[in-house]
């Protein structure tokens, strides 16, 4: 597994894990990768320092599978987060306007209305719901 740092044209960064450079690679040229806050293609590896993870730990510690970290986000939200459901896109708006007090919020939304919210400068978090998504 590799990790890389990536730029998109809009300057947003991000980080991809990808088997190895040669599926990077061939991932990049097929237009596969891409910015998960503007949806851009144009992206480019950042050049940085060097990480080399193996099968060998120095720790006993047991780290949790990608679906559990989700998991865990997904319960963290739950617990501290107020569900606001369909009403996520009025109530993140009237928030960052000033119209609604400040605070944390989860709900749901469509693909456009968390684009218009990016386009806005309000800044959310799309978190997949890990019982829709195929294991």
């Amino acid at each position: 597994m590799i990790s890389f740092d990536i730029q998109c044209a809009n300057g947003h960064l991000f980080e991809g894990y990808f088997k190895d450079y040669d599926a990077f690679d061939k991932q990049l040229n097929a237009g596969l990768v891409e910015c998960p806050l503007c949806n851009s293609r144009e992206i480019k590896r950042l050049f940085t320092g060097c990480s080399i993870q193996t099968n060998n730990s120095f720790s006993d510690k047991k780290q949790p599978a990608f679906f559990e970290m989700i998991r865990m986000v997904e319960s963290y939200i739950k617990q501290h987060f107020e569900n606001v459901g369909n009403e996520f896109p009025e109530v993140a708006r009237a928030i960052y306007y000033g119209i609604e007090e400040e605070r944390n919020i989860y709900g749901t939304a469509s693909h456009e209305d968390m684009e218009e919210l990016l386009d806005e400068g309000i800044p959310i978090l799309p978190v997949p719901k890990i019982d829709d998504v195929e294991q």
